[in-house]
């Protein structure tokens, strides 16, 4: 019996330190809207995002990545998600 999940992985550059978080998912579409969740956060609420606009950020969204980042200071996030295995 093969399992799957999806694994909505985020890296977070904020002003030169770097974290992780990694979030499990059951399905495809749970992971989607996990990463659409966080990345409504990220340009709504972040103290440093929501200022965003075209010619300060560089940004990078499709269905299983998004990425912006700060092209003047050292801040970026990086959201991805990854189809795996269960291992037994």
């Amino acid at each position: 019996m093969i399992e799957k999940i999806w694994l909505v992985t985020q890296e977070s550059n904020v002003d030169g330190q770097i974290m992780f978080n990694v979030v499990p998912c059951i399905s495809e579409e749970t992971a989607k809207k996990v990463m659409e969740q966080e990345k409504n956060t990220i340009l709504s609420e972040s103290i440093h995002y929501k200022k965003y606009n075209k010619e300060d950020f560089m940004v990078e969204d499709d269905d299983v990545h998004f990425f912006i980042q700060d092209l003047y200071d050292d801040y970026y996030e990086y959201i991805t998600i990854e189809e795996k295995q269960i291992q037994y």
